[in-house]
Order: C-alpha cells, then structure tokens, then sequence
C-alpha cells in the first residue's frame, strides 16, 4: 500500500509540478488569472521544481526499501502544510474560485491516506 501510495503522490506531484514550472499562465487561465511579473512568475516555476524534485525523491524512494517509510513521512507532512496554508487562505483571504477546492480535496485525501500508513506502521512497529 505504501508503495500505490508513493506512486499516486509521485504522478501527482510531477503533474502539478511540469504545470507549475512550465505553463503557469496556462495554469492560472483556469481560474481567469495570468501573471506578467517576473517576481511571482519565479515564486510559482519555484515550487513547480519543488515539486518536480519531490516526486523524483519519492521515485527514488519507491525502488529504495529503506526509504519508504521517510518518503510515506514526508509526503504526510508536505500535504499537511499545503492544507494549514490553504486554512490560513481561507481565513485571510476569503473563498477561492470553487475549481481548487478541488486540489484542497486531493491533498485531503493524500494527508489522511498517508497518517494512515504513518499509523499503521507505528502500531506495527515493537
């Protein structure tokens, strides 16, 4: 399960991150926004190559028995920051367009599925 886990999370990943890095403008139409500041461009093609090494980290993980439990860890704890941020948006910001509440949803999911396998390997464990 752990390795379905990585796997999703790593396709995921990778998805959002060539977006990020390589078409956010194309990204951001969706919700009827673009970019021209080089600034935010960087900010966002930046987090697109986090992404991006994220996911090869957890490829590496996936072949690599010794570092699944950590790539299972660490996925858990990047979906949950994502969602405290999400959090404080909604609270500072106000409702976003309705279209991320789905990305809200998946990395629901991704948070909850992954402190399951942190759980059960806990409880699993002497």
């Amino acid at each position: 399960m752990k390795k379905l886990y990585l796997a999703i999370t790593s396709i995921t990943l990778s998805l959002m991150g060539v977006i990020f890095t390589f078409a956010p403008n194309r990204y951001l139409a969706g919700f009827g926004a673009s970019i021209s500041e080089p600034s935010l461009l960087n900010v966002i093609r930046s987090f697109g190559g986090f992404y991006l090494g994220f996911a090869a980290f957890l490829l590496v993980a996936f072949r690599k028995e010794n570092l699944i439990e950590g790539a299972v860890l660490s996925t858990t704890l990047i979906m949950c920051a994502v969602l405290v941020g999400r959090a404080i948006s909604l609270f500072v910001d106000g409702l976003p367009d309705p279209k991320l509440w789905v990305s809200l949803v998946i990395e629901l999911i991704f948070a909850a599925w992954g402190f399951g396998l942190v759980l059960k390997n806990k409880e699993s464990q002497p």
